[in-house]
């Protein structure tokens, strides 16, 4: 249906309750998944991943008899950090900053997932749950390039596919 104006369009497309039911928990299992991996300075076992998971939980108030946690939220987590690349990411020890805020030259406030701080790079790592999209590697050069104007080093982009689980290099 479309209602027409010379001022305005106005259209209205059918939403079903339960594709939007399901995008509603697809992006809020997304949050808690960011928000898990937001409060995991390092990783040496299962227990880190299943209690920063019900920390998120928590902090978001969710109900968690509606979820698999298990499933949903800490398999997918265990499986990525068993990447190497993922593994060097959350070692005792590793310098790293989580949720960094950085601002662009338009005044935008933007939040880096994580930034890795090595002796010779930076490591600007973006967190993605669900499929791959085309827009993705944008982000992380954007932030990227915000990360080496600020800091004068060389800095490297990745997106950690959570679900896959794979590394992606951004050039």
């Amino acid at each position: 249906m479309s209602l027409k104006s010379p001022h305005i369009r106005i259209q209205h497309h059918p939403v079903s309750l339960f594709q939007d039911e399901e995008r509603i928990s697809a992006a809020l299992r997304g949050e808690l998944i960011h928000r898990a991996f937001s409060l995991l300075d390092h990783v040496t076992d299962r227990g880190d991943v299943e209690r920063a998971v019900q920390q998120a939980f928590s902090l978001y108030q969710v109900d968690t008899a509606r979820w698999n946690i298990e499933e949903e939220c800490c398999a997918p987590m265990v499986r990525a950090l068993t990447l190497p690349q993922v593994q060097a990411w959350f070692t005792p020890g590793v310098v790293n900053r989580r949720e960094m805020e950085v601002v662009d030259a338009q005044g935008e406030v933007l939040r880096i997932d994580r930034l890795v701080i090595g002796t010779d790079v930076l490591e600007v790592i973006d967190f993605k749950v669900g499929k791959r999209e085309a827009g993705h590697g944008e982000q992380v050069v954007l932030y990227r390039g915000l990360v080496q104007a600020i800091f004068q080093r060389t800095t490297q982009g990745y997106i950690l596919y959570i679900d896959e689980p794979a590394v992606v290099a951004i050039p």
